[in-house]
């Protein structure tokens, strides 16, 4: 077994890696958010520790994105704050499971385990406007033809899937699958709609004036 820890302190992270070598689970450590959200969406992990409080990309809106994007991957929150808020967002925002530090290795190894005896449930692959999306392979099928997306797409895919008949507007988009925190050209969006039109068709995805983009019903 494999799992991701992303955390940008390195004791906690040695720590957590410890846990996980103490029962046979091999561990990849990143300590930015945007590049361990971009790990879990690359490679396939059976389990994720997430920190809260990470540079770039924060754990909240990395949990939020992953459930959206359909990675159904376990996920353990660590987080330094005492409040019960954060708690209860994180677990409404799709986190299976909640630690605050600092916690003892045997309490968090007790934790992984028990997250790993829970029955492992994989997302339903998502359709619309006769588009299926799953994204445990990130395969699209179209009229019966499978096309492989990069995780990219695949997430912006997804999104449209999810809204179904609403728009989706640029910046929500954006914040959607490149989190509030990107800094980046925000025409990034339209790069990637042009690549889904390529790969799905040109007719499959409809720019709305002033509004936004959405698949076609009957292309």
């Amino acid at each position: 077994m494999h799992a991701l820890i992303i955390d940008d302190e390195p004791d906690i992270a040695e720590a957590v890696a410890q846990a996980l070598q103490r029962i046979d689970i091999e561990s990849t450590t990143v300590q930015d958010g945007q590049e361990g959200f971009d790990a879990a969406l690359t490679d396939a992990y059976d389990l994720i520790v997430l920190d809260l409080l990470l540079p770039s990309r924060n754990g909240f809106d990395i949990c939020r994105s992953l459930r959206a994007a359909g990675i159904a991957t376990p996920i353990l929150c660590l987080s330094a704050k005492s409040g019960e808020f954060d708690e209860i967002e994180a677990l409404e925002l799709g986190a299976d499971d909640y630690l605050r530090k600092p916690f003892s290795v045997d309490l968090l190894q007790a934790r992984i385990v028990a997250l790993m005896r829970r029955p492992r449930t994989t997302a339903d692959a998502a359709a619309y406007a006769g588009i299926r999306y799953d994204a445990s392979t990130r395969e699209a099928e179209v009229e019966g033809s499978a096309v492989h997306l990069t995780p990219r797409e695949g997430q912006v895919l997804a999104q449209l899937i999810q809204a179904g008949d609403r728009p989706l507007s640029k910046n929500e988009l954006l914040s959607k699958v490149w989190g509030d925190g990107y800094g980046g050209n925000p025409n990034v969006v339209e790069v990637y709609i042009r690549y889904l039109r390529q790969k799905l068709g040109r007719d499959r995805v409809d720019t709305i004036p002033r509004t936004g983009y959405r698949l076609r019903q009957n292309p």
